[in-house]
């Protein structure tokens, strides 16, 4: 078996459902070796030391990965199609560093790549990034500090579909102190839907580093 020794590169580890995507990408990586080691997951085993500073995923393999011993490692999501919604849920759901789309071109790509390396959170998708500029509701809304931490906490509750009921049993209140909490959050960010606090709720995932937009 190979063992991996220490060296200046970036470790990658491509973990995507499709292996010809792992390769296309690892080819893209391997034209820039000076900077980035990459190695395809299912090549993983021959492997034993290698420790990944960034993996890439799509939404099939996005669990596994994050359940993985590799707690310090980036995670990338490869964006294969997914609808906005969809990504953002993930977003919310789990700890990523990126998205970047499947049909992003190789300099962009790179460009996002070090975007991450450099502590950025890189979102390639134009819905996203359009709702990001555009949150009509929102354009005037109070800053994160305006909101108690509870209130932040059942906002990315809120959008990630929770009801109120199921948010009352998490957070060990009752779901009438959880109605008080999203009443008095729609009159801060000045909407009138819950799912209108998906921009809101985004800004408090990304915390005070704002998302790279390409």
């Amino acid at each position: 078996m190979q063992t991996v020794t220490q060296n200046p590169r970036i470790n990658v580890l491509i973990n995507l459902s499709s292996r010809l995507l792992c390769e296309g990408l690892q080819g893209i990586m391997e034209q820039d070796s000076a900077t980035y080691m990459t190695l395809v997951a299912h090549k993983l085993d021959q492997f034993p030391g290698f420790a990944p500073d960034k993996i890439l995923v799509d939404a099939a393999t996005l669990d596994q990965t994050c359940q993985s011993q590799w707690n310090d490692a980036k995670i990338i999501l490869i964006d294969t199609g997914l609808s906005e919604d969809e990504v953002i849920r993930l977003l919310f759901r789990y700890r990523l560093d990126g998205v970047i789309s499947t049909s992003t071109g190789t300099e962009l790509f790179r460009k996002a790549l070090k975007a991450i390396r450099d502590g950025q959170v890189w979102i390639d998708n134009g819905k996203i990034r359009s709702l990001l500029r555009n949150p009509p509701p929102l354009t005037n809304a109070p800053d994160r500090e305006s909101f108690s931490r509870r209130e932040r906490e059942i906002v990315l509750l809120v959008a990630e579909g929770w009801t109120n009921r199921e948010i009352a049993a998490k957070l060990s209140i009752s779901e009438q102190t959880v109605k008080s909490h999203v009443s008095r959050i729609f009159t801060k960010a000045n909407v009138t839907s819950r799912a209108q606090l998906a921009p809101l709720a985004l800004k408090f995932k990304m915390g005070s580093s704002p998302p790279h937009r390409s």
